[in-house]
Parts: C-alpha cells; structure tokens; sequence
C-alpha cells in the first residue's frame, strides 16, 4: 500500500507512516503543498496512491468519483490525543492491507471502521 498523506495529518504521524509504508509521500514535503483537493485527488487517482486525511471534504463521491481510484481513508476521531490517533491509524491501516479499498471510502472514527465501495 502507498498513501498520499494530506497535509493536514499531523507531522508526527505522517512520519510514522512513511516509516511503515515507505512508496507513500507526505504532501507537506512534496511539490504539492498548498496544491488543491481537487489536484491531490487526480495525483493520487493517476500514481495510484491511498489518500489518507482529515478533510471531509473528499467524502463528496460527486466532486471525487470512486470509480478508477486507489481510494481514500477518511479519519474522523474525536477527542483523541495525537499518541492515540496515530496508535489507532496504524492499527487501522494494517487491518487495512488484508483489505481490498480500490474504489472505496474508507470512513475511521473513534471505535469504527466503514467502508463504502463503488
């Protein structure tokens, strides 16, 4: 698995990620800080990368279609510290690789995980 980790994914996590999925890319040390949804969608849709965020906004499947994508993970925790965010995320993420998410939104929230195909 690759990810496209969104600039908004806190730095110590991003770095955690990297370590453990090493083809992925941070986009704050990459040539797409400060680019678009809209252009890190079709970066990731083109390369083949996961998108890992924050952002809600990439829940829209009208702007950013399902079809022919890596897919996307969604993290929406509330009220967690970054120790807790980041043990959950990289729990989540190796549930996640036994797990066919071409094409999906994955949604990740306190004590859920939901997947929406195509």
């Amino acid at each position: 698995m690759k990810f496209l980790i969104d600039e908004n994914i806190p730095l110590k996590l991003a770095k955690e990620i990297l370590k453990q999925y090493p083809n992925s890319k941070y986009v704050l040390d990459s040539d797409l800080r400060g680019k678009s949804d809209k252009s890190l969608f079709e970066f990731a849709k083109k390369e083949g990368f996961i998108i890992i965020t924050f952002d809600t906004d990439f829940l829209d499947i009208l702007s950013y279609p399902l079809e022919n994508g890596s897919g996307r993970i969604i993290l929406r925790y509330k009220s967690l510290k970054i120790n807790e965010i980041e043990e959950k995320t990289l729990k989540i993420l190796k549930i996640l690789e036994n797990k066919n998410i071409k094409n999906s939104i994955v949604i990740v929230s306190n004590n859920k995980i939901r997947i929406k195909r195509f």
